[in-house]
């Protein structure tokens, strides 16, 4: 095949495949607005509470209990900023750039969660609920969306998204989304969300995840890819391998 049509087939591919993340990031985006008036208007309160009660009820045994503590409390900063900065740090030129997009993706997903938090305001089932067994401290802001699923399926779908063609990593975007959903179900289990809090923030992360994406490729390729160079040599200065 002679290279400008080569060329032009993937850039046709690459436009299509943007094309088809906007149109489902929209429609993740419209998912999120009847979830979140859904709640705002009791609509599913009965159900949810129901839910959040028997999850937390369901006594998982010592071991599987302080699995589900040490998800809800270090699965998300502890677990995610490491990532994001092991890349960053000993990853080669496309592996930065890729901290460089997750990062930004995190930025949006932290300010668009305290923005729904601020603008609506949901008791946690700690504070709301008689039954409920509070296995972490009882936080005081909006129960809704999840903070945690948020961002923890925003790693976990970047991942999805970008590793989609390496058997290997595929492989690392599948244990990522074991841990997004762990500590979604333990953010459930230990008191601190009811499950429409959790389903909310994932289907946020979704929208965030392929529309930023999307907008970084279109408006900020170029940038990123400064960026990127910067961190190469700033590595490289500091002696640190490249080995990602």
């Amino acid at each position: 095949m002679p290279e400008p049509l080569r060329k032009s087939y993937i850039e046709m591919g690459r436009i299509h495949h943007m094309r088809r993340a906007i149109i489902t990031g929209m429609a993740l985006v419209a998912v999120f607005v009847a979830i979140t008036l859904l709640v705002v208007f009791n609509v599913t309160q009965s159900i949810d509470a129901s839910l959040a009660l028997a999850i937390n009820s369901t006594y998982l045994g010592q071991s599987m209990t302080s699995l589900m503590v040490a998800a809800s409390e270090y699965g998300r900063e502890y677990f995610w900023i490491p990532i994001v900065a092991i890349m960053l740090i000993f990853g080669k030129k496309d592996t930065k750039a890729l901290a460089i997009e997750l990062a930004a993706l995190f930025i949006v997903g932290i300010v668009a969660g305290e923005a729904m938090k601020f603008a609506m305001y949901r008791a946690r089932p700690g504070a709301d609920l008689a039954g409920i067994a509070m296995r972490v401290p009882l936080a005081v802001d909006s129960s809704y969306p999840s903070g945690h699923a948020l961002i923890v399926f925003i790693g976990a779908f970047f991942a999805l998204t970008k590793f989609v063609k390496s058997k290997k990593a595929r492989g690392i975007a599948a244990v990522l989304l074991v841990e997004a959903l762990l500590v979604s179900y333990s953010r459930v289990y230990v008191g601190a969300h009811y499950p429409f809090d959790v389903i909310g923030g994932a289907v946020l992360a979704g929208a965030i995840t392929l529309l930023g994406l999307a907008a970084l490729e279109k408006y900020f390729g170029g940038l990123i890819d400064r960026l990127g160079n910067a961190a190469v040599k700033a590595a490289s200065f500091a002696r640190m391998p490249a080995v990602l």
